[in-house]
């Protein structure tokens, strides 16, 4: 759930797959590949872990990030380079798998966020919200990006098992409250199944949502909008599920010896300084 810019790129030191001729025939969600500039500076500067070129963790870390890439601006599930074919599958806190296609469709903030959190605050609804409109309240909650890290990892493939990290600067309203300028972190755990190429085949993730949500409610309540503000609200949220995005949301080395190079799903990539 990493921010980028709406930019072309053709690389990114943390990132697979944004560029070169595997991805010339790519259908890109808002035309042309993204940059993730502000959130790699957000990362850079506050990280908590900065593993080793090659290290499983680092391998691992950057495998998420092109993962997420690829479901938030890649239009058809045909182009990803990270999951196999038809037999990936999403689920969060123990609830009903996603397939490929239904992670694609609703967005990786409604895949995550996947029933009504803290309601009577009104804090998220995913049956409420569409590709759009959800990557759209975390691109203004968090303007500099929503960076993402692995602080542990448990086990090497094919069952990799690790902890994460997820952060960033409360510098946009959220819901109709007002900005905190509040560092807002949660953490998790996840496992992830890889297969034969170490391309993913099934992602668990835990985590408490509540830990997000409640942290951008802090905030004073802003006025009420318009009714203009309001209508234009509703209609967005009429838009058929997994609508394209407007806006972009957001967010090497020689392989681990675990790992067998060419990995396309956990690959960590040349990477620049």
């Amino acid at each position: 759930m990493e921010a980028a810019a709406a930019d072309s790129s053709v690389g990114d030191r943390y990132r697979s797959h944004l560029g070169g001729d595997g991805e010339k025939n790519t259908v890109w969600r808002h035309g042309a590949p993204p940059t993730f500039d502000a959130v790699n500076r957000l990362f850079e500067a506050e990280r908590t872990q900065e593993w080793p070129a090659g290290s499983l963790e680092e391998t691992v870390q950057n495998a998420i990030k092109t993962w997420e890439m690829e479901l938030s601006h890649k239009a058809r599930i045909e182009d990803f380079k990270s999951v196999s074919p038809g037999r990936f599958r999403l689920s969060v806190n123990g609830g009903r798998a996603l397939t490929g296609e239904e992670t694609l469709a609703v967005g990786s903030y409604n895949a995550l966020l996947v029933s009504p959190i803290l309601p009577g605050a009104g804090a998220y609804d995913a049956d409420a919200e569409t590709f759009e409109s959800s990557h759209e309240l975390f691109r203004s909650a968090f303007p500099r990006g929503f960076a993402w890290e692995v602080i542990r990892v448990y086990s090497g493939p094919p069952l990799i098992a690790f902890k994460f990290r997820h952060w960033g600067r409360m510098d946009g309203p959220y819901k109709g409250h007002a900005p905190t300028g509040d560092k807002v972190e949660f953490f998790g755990v996840a496992v992830l199944k890889v297969d034969e190429q170490l391309r993913a085949e099934d992602v668990e993730v835990y985590y408490d949502p509540g830990e997000l949500l409640g942290d951008l409610l802090k905030g004073p309540v802003l006025s009420a909008p318009s009714s203009e503000e309001a209508a234009a609200a509703a209609a967005r949220h009429q838009l058929p599920l997994g609508e394209a995005a407007l806006a972009v949301p957001a967010s090497g080395a020689a392989p681990h010896p675990q790992l067998p190079q060419g990995c396309p799903f956990l690959a960590s990539g040349k990477r620049e300084e």
